[in-house]
């Protein structure tokens, strides 16, 4: 109770029955417990107090048992965490709170431990724990306080990141780096800096002194510093140590580098360095090459000249260019046109430049001469000047003379070349009827008994061979070599030509002259192409001195090219000569003077393949009304040749074997069957490719002769299928073709390896051709 002054009594009441009295007595016990009041009350407003200042703290703090049981948590605990009912709850890895359960039971206390949490809202936060553990009621409980650090660990690797940035960036320099503190200690050295100092690197570590580092380069040599002058070179590298400097520095192995100081706010410094070795070097090379530049000049043998733009005033020219035009004092004096100098200088103002003006100049000697300028407008002096060259364009006139010239020749070879490919085309498909014209002549010629039918078959098969001849000539120009080369004399080549012509021209009144040098070298080649060169020129010339009232002559020539050594045939005429305008086309195909019906224009060209192909030159030379002279050179044979050659006796009788034809020109095949029958061989001919491997499927041959063109299955093919399926008999197979031209045909020939007999054939090569395939068998 309360007394009235404000003093507190503890009262208490007890009913005893006393000994002494027969009823109970009412004891009444008084404490005065003011002091005990009052100290509950401090106490009270303390614990008030410490619970209002808890709650009012913004930061998190709680206090739970060891197990985890929340005894109290301020508002700023559960805003964070929310009302989680065990504390294990708020940790992402309950094992950290274990971990920190465990230290604070060994140590007491913990500061600063760093674990992730889930927020109120079960987002995740990093947190920084500080607990302690104290007596509460006689059990040990855990006071802890908690931060939410995400700020500060973003920031942190913020910090780190800009911090590798920059060390990347210093990294990523041209230059070398290096940081040194206000105690002269480095910092940080990027790679670029430890290279350029490889000779001491190994002290260019953090900590170092500058000095120290700097006495090791120069003892180490990688500096020129004498060793009893190291002291004094550290003070003057001390004096500017610490202000913006640039100074270029030599290492003792020649290398230079700039090098620059700027102070730091902290009172330390930077040093970058520059490697500056191949510019000094570039300096040093263009003093040099200035040094040269006029002695190069006066040695050049090209004319080099500078001028003054506005009055041509000579100022320099190398010796090349008085060499040139003379000792002259402006460029008016050697411009051979004045209006071509006042077109240079306008083009050269306009466009600051002119490459390759091509003008003509006056020589020291006054004459003149074809010239090509380049020049260059440049300010020299606060003046324009031209710096130009003269290109003496003489030897390049005359160069373009010969390349015309050439290109001439290389346009006619073309025209040529397609010629070929016309008359190969033409010869190929001459070649089946060709084959049963002479094959038929030389048969009927061989079995008739009348004596007037085999004249005619012997005119008709000399026509024929000819014919043949000349497709076989046609082919040879296609591939721009002769078809039967051997060792020929001249003189039969003319004699030759003469058995064709000579009757036309004595008739025609023309007077035919001779020069042939005795004793000539043998020429490589074929005799009835060179004879056909020689009638076309032949016939050119009598067709020259038809309707010419002058001089009608023709002399034949050889003799010996007196430089190279070749032998020369010249057919000289004494009619008009050939105009100048047509003398260039003279050789093309199809390009003829005559009238129409009277010529092809295509002797000539004729001729000037087959001597192509025998590796020789025709050329003319002729003038107005002064005749004209065709000279053929076509070189010396060094070639042997056995007199030994293949026997003209008729092939032996094959009487037993069999032989297919393959072919679907229906004629040429019959013709190839009774040639070979009248020797004894059982023929079988087939029409085509099919045809011939249903034959193979039923009996074997002694000799196979197929046609190499042929429609559906052609040779090839039924090459393919016998050596696929008929091995054995691909060695007694050959082929008649007359499509040896083609690259196609060529490649599969080569390849294959195996014989061929080309269109059209006479019936006595078509024997010993069979004959011999016969022999190779066995």
């Amino acid at each position: 109770m309360q007394r009235e002054d404000g003093s507190n009594v503890w009262c208490s009441t007890n009913w005893r029955r006393s000994v002494f009295r027969s009823r109970p007595s009412l004891v009444i016990g008084v404490l005065d417990i003011t002091e005990r009041k009052k100290a509950e009350a401090a106490e009270r407003e303390a614990t008030s107090l410490m619970q209002r200042v808890l709650d009012a703290c913004p930061s998190p703090t709680r206090m739970s048992t060891i197990e985890g049981e929340t005894l109290y948590a301020n508002p700023a605990s559960r805003e964070l965490y929310g009302d989680r009912p065990h504390i294990a709850d708020y940790y992402v890895n309950p094992a950290d709170r274990e971990i920190l359960v465990s230290t604070l039971l060994d140590k007491g206390s913990i500061d600063d431990f760093r674990v992730r949490q889930y927020c109120s809202d079960d987002t995740i936060f990093w947190g920084s724990l500080s607990a302690r553990l104290i007596d509460f009621q006689g059990k040990k409980v855990i006071v802890s306080n908690a931060t939410n650090i995400n700020a500060m660990i973003m920031a942190q690797q913020q910090t780190r990141q800009a911090n590798n940035r920059l060390t990347d960036a210093i990294e990523s320099l041209a230059e070398g780096f290096a940081l040194y503190d206000k105690d002269d200690c480095l910092v940080l050295a990027n790679s670029q800096y430890r290279k350029m100092h490889a000779i001491c690197a190994d002290v260019l570590v953090p900590g170092v002194n500058w000095f120290d580092f700097l006495r090791v380069t120069a003892e180490r040599s990688q500096f020129r510093v004498p060793g009893d002058k190291i002291d004094e070179w550290l003070a003057e590298r001390a004096r500017d140590r610490r202000e913006y400097r640039q100074q270029e520095f030599q290492h003792a192995d020649g290398g230079w580098f700039f090098v620059s100081n700027s102070p730091t706010r902290e009172g330390g410094f930077v040093v970058t360095r520059l490697d500056i070795t191949e510019r000094k070097r570039a300096e040093l090379a263009a003093k040099e090459a200035d040094d040269l530049v006029r002695r190069v000049l006066e040695a050049s043998p090209v004319s080099i000249q500078m001028t003054r733009a506005h009055d041509g005033k000579q100022l320099y020219s190398s010796p090349a260019t008085t060499r040139l035009l003379g000792d002259v004092v402006g460029a008016l004096d050697h411009f051979a046109s004045q209006a071509h100098r006042d077109e240079y200088i306008e083009r050269l103002l306009r466009d600051g430049a002119v490459d390759e003006f091509e003008t003509q100049l006056k020589r020291s000697d006054g004459q003149t001469f074809w010239c090509s300028i380049s020049s260059r407008l440049i300010d020299f002096h606060g003046e324009q000047v031209i710096v130009s060259h003269t290109h003496d364009l003489s030897d390049r006139i005359e160069l373009q003379k010969q390349v015309e010239h050439q290109r001439e020749k290389l346009h006619q070879n073309e025209k040529l070349s397609a010629l070929g490919g016309l008359l190969a085309g033409v010869a190929h498909e001459l070649n089946n009827p060709l084959s049963v014209v002479l094959g038929m002549s030389l048969t009927l010629k061989e079995t008739s008994v009348d004596a007037k039918t085999v004249e005619r078959a012997d005119k008709i098969s000399k026509a024929a061979e000819r014919c043949a001849r000349i497709v076989k000539t046609f082919l040879a120009m296609a591939r721009q070599q002769p078809t039967r080369a051997t060792n020929v004399s001249i003189d039969e080549v003319v004699s030759a030509a003469l058995e064709v012509v000579n009757y036309s021209i004595r008739s025609s009144d023309i007077q035919l002259m001779f020069d042939l040098e005795p004793d000539l070298p043998a020429i490589w080649g074929d005799p009835d192409q060179l004879s056909q060169v020689l009638i076309n020129l032949l016939v050119n010339a009598e067709h020259a001195l038809h309707h010419w009232e002058g001089s009608r002559k023709i002399l034949v020539a050889t003799g010996r090219h007196p430089e190279c050594g070749n032998i020369t045939i010249s057919v000289t005429d004494t009619g008009p000569g050939i105009a100048e305008e047509i003398l260039p086309r003279i050789f093309e195909p199809f390009f003829t003077t005559k009238e129409v019906g009277a010529g092809t224009g295509i002797g000539l060209s004729f001729c000037h393949r087959i001597i192509q192909a025998h590796q020789g030159t025709i050329e003319v030379e002729t003038m107005p009304g002064g005749g004209s002279t065709f000279v053929v050179s076509l070189p010396a044979s060094d070639r042997f040749v056995e007199t030994s050659g293949p026997s003209d006796d008729e092939p032996k009788n094959s009487a037993g074997l069999s032989c297919l034809v393959v072919d679907d020109e229906r004629e040429v095949a019959d013709l190839i069957a009774e040639v070979l029958m009248r020797d004894g061989f059982t023929v079988v001919v087939a029409r085509s490719g099919e045809e011939a491997l249903t034959q193979l499927r039923k009996r074997t041959f002694a000799v196979i002769l197929s046609d190499l063109k042929m429609p559906s299955m052609d040779g090839r093919r039924l090459y393919n299928y016998i050596a696929d399926y008929h091995p054995a008999e691909v060695d007694r197979l050959a082929f008649l073709t007359g499509d040896t031209i083609s690259p196609d045909a060529q490649v599969f020939l080569r390849a294959t390896k195996r014989p061929y007999l080309e269109k059209p054939v006479k019936p006595i090569e078509l024997r010993r051709f069979v004959s011999g395939l016969v022999v190779r068998q066995v």
